[in-house]
């Protein structure tokens, strides 16, 4: 049995899509109340027979921060995939952050060692990494310095994988991957990189000075499921790989996905200077009116700073290989245009 933690997120219904194309027995975590709907519809992207492959999912209720749940529901499970957790740029969701992120991944690995689950994936990120100098490649090794510059996100990141390895010096066999940008298509009106497709099709206008990694949703799904099969696993676990087909500027990527769907690229270059008074402007529009910030400090740092990562030690090490960028935003903007246009 299998179990998987946000399976109603992009990465968690892609990796349930390709567990039930392969008949896995799959038990997957939904908070009480939530629904299915995102997963149901990243399913009919892929095939319009996709009732029958959401059949193979037992779907439970529970809450990675209640551990007496997690004793009744990982019951029989020898595998478990985390990519449940809370992703904001606004410091004002910090709490929330460390509290699922950080408090639910732990609660996951002490009861993964009082169970003795065989095998664990957690699904961390290049935030978890740390920053590297503009011009360097940062690999699994680069080494996390506390700064005021990383986001309350990427420091609740750091802190969850530092509950997988605790877990791993008391027994746990683990693995953890560290995605860059992973782009895919979801809610399109999102403020993940499917929201990424809509803001370019609507026109977007202005790109900023900063780049980073890229890598295919099913690039992540797939490196996840290989990373624990049987005939690489005493290879791989305990240990931690980037995921990174390639590393581009945002204004090469915009000017990539706008080409795909066929709209004239952003054209006009947003400096820091200029970024930093439209966040002044957002924070004090949001004081205001109670309404949260558009712009925050972390948004603006992010896209200003060129931040690149080295993805080929999963290639070295079993193999594996990446969809080229290009050839994922061309999928992704097919899927976007046969969704949204009619």
């Amino acid at each position: 049995m299998i179990f998987v933690t946000g399976g109603t997120g992009m990465v968690g219904a892609h990796l349930l899509y390709d567990l039930a194309l392969k008949g896995e027995k799959v038990r997957a975590l939904k908070r009480p109340g939530s629904n299915i709907h995102k997963t149901e519809k990243i399913f009919s992207f892929y095939t319009a027979d996709y009732k029958p492959l959401l059949q193979n999912i037992e779907w439970v209720e529970g809450d990675i921060l209640d551990k007496e749940d997690l004793y009744e529901l990982l019951i029989g499970v020898d595998r478990i995939y985390h990519a449940a957790a809370i992703v904001s740029f606004d410091p004002n969701d910090r709490g929330l952050m460390f509290e699922n992120n950080c408090d639910g991944t732990a609660n996951l690995v002490d009861v993964a060692l009082s169970l003795k689950v065989p095998r664990f994936c957690y699904v961390s990120s290049i935030a978890a990494i740390g920053t590297p100098p503009e011009g360097i490649e940062a690999n699994e090794f680069h080494p996390w310095r506390n700064s005021n510059a990383h986001s309350a996100y990427a420091e609740s990141k750091y802190v969850s994988e530092m509950e997988i390895w605790r877990g791993t010096i008391n027994g746990l066999n683990a693995v953890i991957v560290n995605p860059s940008v992973i782009l895919g298509p979801g809610d399109w009106k999102s403020s993940g990189s499917p929201g990424i497709f809509f803001n370019v099709r609507k026109g977007l206008k202005f790109y900023t000075k900063g780049g980073t990694g890229f890598v295919d949703v099913r690039d992540v799904t797939s490196a996840m499921w290989q990373l624990m099969q049987d005939d690489v696993w005493d290879k791989v676990k305990n240990q931690r790989f980037i995921l990174n087909s390639e590393n581009m500027l945002f204004r090469n990527l915009f000017g990539q996905i706008a080409i795909a769907l066929k709209v004239d690229p952003p054209k006009y270059f947003v400096g820091k200077t200029l970024l930093n008074l439209a966040g002044l402007l957002s924070r004090i529009q949001g004081f205001l009116t109670g309404s949260r910030t558009k712009l925050t400090k972390e948004m603006i740092r992010s896209a200003n700073m060129i931040s690149y990562y080295d993805g080929s030690k999963i290639c070295n090490e079993i193999g594996f290989s990446y969809l080229p960028i290009e050839a994922s935003i061309r999928n992704i903007s097919g899927i976007y245009l046969k969704d949204t246009v009619h």
